[in-house]
């Protein structure tokens, strides 16, 4: 007789072993078919049990079962409760599954099987994720190995544990002036501070020591690149100094208010300041002269200045032929409104206005692209976000477009000074009668660590 079966509900299916030889006698005796039968109708009965019925029926099985017995069960069991799903899954699902775990879930898989680390240390798109949602910069090489981008990852990771337990930051004290500290700033490792005292002095930021004192007018910003440092200052004036012979290469007179913002590019020959009186001017680096004055836009003072881009383009003359006419994109901020500035050779100027709240202070976005960040204080609704804007040129304009927007905690106090913004975190300055720095989680609007630091302007 042949024997066919297909299992149902209700029905557990020919017994395990049991063939087609079996069944026509040629292996087992009686005795061995009778097992056979009885335990097909053991596993009939069994399906139609309860759950509860079933789970006793187990514990009395199992209670009976010897050493032999339960050491076939440990050995049965993990294969039929255990899937490794990564061996199973197609790579592009897997690949997805991993991206989606936090931090140290994903560290945790490596350690499940020799298997699971080798698979996981191969699929690059893993790491690079994890290391932007950490906050970490992403290599720009063309190739760059998949242990450096878990290498950055872990790094990372531990930098933010570092910041929630207050010890990632070391404090470092510059001694030397002799007078208010209002200006600071930084290029690669060298630290440079202005001073009420008419000094800047730069710091070797590994040791602390004051490598040179350049004496100038008292300062309210600062820049430097390898041969100059440029200065605004409270007389009203900008100036040029050579870093090497503390010599005065050039002073800019024409604003008839003090200045608190400048931005140099000496590979452009330009440089533009803001000022107390409200207007921003542009200047020739080299020789002083005053090229361009921007006003009538601002209603306050003029905190921050920045050159975003300037770009050569070529200019049709009758008699001369074709030159190159240059145009200039600048933002400028008080602290009521933010302007986008295009000036062109010819005089011509386009301005654009992103914003005119109860109060505004903006930093760059990155050194990488023409964007700044703008963090506002709404009066009305009692609200300060930080909104970030990349600029791009439509019909020679200057055009501010927006790219995201953060609403920061409550928690944190209002019109507080930003001292930077990177794809995860930002850092505020706040002053409650004590000064304090704060690092944000932008992503989640979480403060990570306050940092007490000494008074600041």
């Amino acid at each position: 007789m042949k024997m066919t079966h297909c299992r149902s509900p209700s029905d557990p299916g020919p017994p395990k072993g049991f063939t087609k030889t079996e069944a026509s006698g040629s292996t087992y005796n009686d005795a061995e078919k009778q097992f056979f039968i009885w335990l097909h109708s053991v596993g009939v009965k069994f399906l139609g049990l309860s759950d509860s019925q079933k789970a006793r029926m187990l514990d009395t099985l199992i209670s009976l079962c010897g050493s032999k017995e339960m050491l076939y069960l440990s050995d049965l069991l993990p294969s039929l409760l255990y899937r490794d799903f990564l061996r199973l899954l197609p790579t592009e699902i897997s690949v997805r599954i991993l991206m989606m775990l936090d931090e140290k879930s994903l560290l945790n898989c490596c350690l499940v099987s020799k298997y699971w680390n080798h698979l996981i240390n191969s699929f690059r798109e893993v790491w690079i994720h994890m290391a932007k949602r950490v906050g970490a910069r992403i290599l720009a090489e063309p190739y760059v190995p998949i242990h450096k981008y878990k290498s950055l990852f872990i790094q990372s990771t531990y930098l933010v544990q570092q910041m929630k337990n207050k010890s990632a930051f070391e404090l470092m004290t510059l001694e030397g002036h002799r007078g208010r500290v209002m200006a600071i700033t930084y290029n690669k490792d060298i630290v440079a501070t202005g001073s009420d005292d008419h000094t800047v002095r730069f710091w070797d930021i590994e040791n602390g020591d004051c490598t040179k004192v350049i004496h100038t007018h008292s300062v309210s910003a600062l820049q430097f690149d390898d041969i100059y440092v440029y200065t605004a200052s409270f007389d009203n004036t900008a100036a040029c100094w050579d870093i090497d012979t503390g010599q005065l290469m050039c002073r800019y007179v024409g604003h008839i208010s003090a200045v608190f913002s400048l931005d140099a590019r000496r590979d452009v020959n330009i440089l533009v300041t803001g000022s107390a009186d409200k207007t921003v001017k542009i200047w020739q680096v080299d020789t002083g002269v005053l090229l361009s004055s921007l006003s009538d836009w601002h209603n306050d003072w003029i905190t921050h200045v920045k050159i975003l881009s300037c770009a050569p383009n070529p200019l049709h003359l009758p008699d001369v032929g074709i030159m190159l006419d240059r145009t200039l994109q600048i933002v400028s901020v008080d602290r009521h409104g933010c302007c986008f500035w295009t000036v062109k050779s010819d005089d011509h100027v386009d301005v654009s206005v992103t914003h005119t709240a109860d109060w505004c202070m903006n930093v760059p976005l990155s050194t990488e692209c023409n964007g700044v960040s703008v963090c506002t204080w709404n009066k009305k609704d009692k609200s300060q976000s930080l909104s970030t804007y990349n600029t791009e040129t439509v019909d020679g304009k200057c055009i501010p477009r927006h790219m995201s927007s953060w609403i920061l905690p409550l928690d944190l106090p209002v019109k507080q000074t930003v001292l930077g913004i990177g794809q995860k975190f930002a850092i505020f300055m706040v002053d409650e009668g004590y000064s304090r720095a704060v690092v944000i989680d932008i992503h989640t609007c979480r403060i990570m660590c306050t940092i007490p630091v000494p008074p600041f302007r």
